[in-house]
């Protein structure tokens, strides 16, 4: 409940604060991309070795964060209701590939697939929320 509460905030933020958006000029996109690469190492750096469930997290974790940022750093550079929608549906991804993850250890096999299609469920209306906001003519 807290992520899908936190995605539609993120999509709130989005749809009110493209209309006033300006963009991002060229070097601050290029820094922003040695951040983003920066902050992924860094971030997969603290995962540390081995094939454990919180290992397999943390990756997922990392890589959701790497691609979420670089889809938020596209539609600062190159405002548009398109790129913002990428931008949702890319932190939807994000957090959908890290409750997959932790999904993948469960036990139960019925209980896997609960878990499965409740994330699953939870990253379509994260997109279709997205869709409808960059839908909505401003």
């Amino acid at each position: 409940m807290r992520k899908t509460l936190g995605i539609a905030a993120a999509v709130a933020v989005l749809a009110c604060g493209h209309a006033a958006a300006a963009g991002i000029t060229k070097d601050e996109y290029k820094a922003g991309i040695a951040r983003i690469a920066t902050d992924y190492q860094a971030a997969r750096q603290k995962c540390g070795p081995g094939t454990a469930n919180a290992t397999d997290v943390c990756v997922a974790q990392a890589r959701g964060a790497q691609k979420a940022a670089r889809a938020e750093l596209d539609a600062a550079y190159k405002p548009s209701p398109r790129a913002y929608y990428k931008a949702a549906a890319a932190r939807a991804e994000a957090e959908y590939g890290v409750a997959k993850q932790k999904c993948d250890y469960q036990k139960d096999g019925d209980t896997r697939a609960a878990c499965l299609k409740d994330a699953g469920a939870q990253r379509e209306r994260a997109k279709s929320e997205a869709k409808s906001a960059a839908a909505t003519p401003r």
